[in-house]
């Protein structure tokens, strides 16, 4: 928790300063076409509703790959022993979808086609591809200075109970939050944003040991911030830092992050790596994403 309130507090100091720094030049940084560079590092194999969603509304067509591996010991987890379990925790094939009707709304929404995981469970193997989650969303950004000294705006994001990958349990779900980006200099871009969640989750799971209830309602929230570096217009050097904190069930979670984003007009392509600490075990993440900015 006292992490998960650093990240709050950087993200106001964020703007506090963002509102105090020269944005003469800030123009070369933000508004070079393609990735602005403020936009967050989302692997789809993460949560939907912990990431936070971008500042900058516009149309775009994205595809993104990513991946989590992990290597958890055995443990109980309200009384049932949960085996343990190494491999690939979750990959995701995701598509992405957003339209701008005008510079400051923005719908959008995604859809894992191919989720697959690849597990040893108490040492039996254990593969599954599926259907995924998928999400639909808005974003609204009444705030824009110019020459992108600040864009800050709401977001509300649906998680829809598309997910096969446990194949009688269903999810639906909730996000909304606020989400800031801006401009400091001519090469240094920074964002930031917090959110809150609301889960509902019916249907049974199927452990080892037993058939469990999946009857649930979690909560939770999650805050990130971030710097993007522009050395030169068709390339950004990304460092994020997200916390995620589940209110109920669950342990507090901080994620590092680092990506490179090249950018050429409308075409943006990124890799990054997430390194998740806390949480169960140790675990690792990366994404490659492409995306092609619509009109212009």
């Amino acid at each position: 928790m006292a992490a998960t309130r650093a990240l709050l507090l950087a993200v106001a100091v964020g703007l506090l300063a963002a509102g105090g720094t020269r944005a003469d030049d800030a123009a070369g940084a933000g508004d070079s076409g393609g990735d602005g560079g403020a936009a967050a590092i989302a692997s789809p194999a993460s949560n939907a509703l912990v990431v936070i969603r971008r500042s900058e509304p516009r149309s775009e067509l994205a595809v993104s790959v990513g991946g989590s591996v992990t290597d958890q010991p055995g443990r109980t987890v309200s009384g049932v022993y949960v085996p343990a379990r190494d491999g690939l925790q979750r990959g995701a094939l995701e598509l992405e979808g957003s339209w701008a009707p005008s510079p400051r709304w923005e719908i959008y929404a995604t859809l894992n086609a191919l989720a697959y995981r690849w597990l040893l469970i108490g040492g039996q193997e254990n593969r599954h591809l599926a259907l995924g989650s998928a999400t639909v969303g808005s974003t609204w950004v009444p705030i824009s200075l110019p020459r992108g000294q600040l864009d800050g705006g709401v977001f509300v994001r649906l998680l829809l109970p598309t997910s096969d990958e446990i194949p009688d349990a269903r999810a639906v779900g909730a996000q909304v939050g606020f989400t800031f980006r801006g401009v400091a200099t001519r090469w240094l871009a920074w964002y930031g944003g917090v959110s809150f969640r609301a889960t509902r989750t019916w249907g049974s799971v199927a452990t080892p040991v037993a058939v469990v209830s999946a009857e649930a309602t979690q909560t939770g929230g999650s805050a990130a911030v971030g710097v993007a570096f522009v050395p030169a217009s068709w390339v950004r050097l990304v460092a994020q830092c997200t916390g995620n904190v589940p209110f109920g069930r669950g342990t507090d979670q901080i994620s590092p992050a680092a990506a490179v984003r090249f950018v050429n007009g409308p075409f943006a392509a990124e890799l990054g790596v997430v390194l998740p600490l806390g949480g169960v075990g140790r675990s690792f993440g990366s994404v490659a994403r492409v995306s092609w900015r619509l009109g212009g």
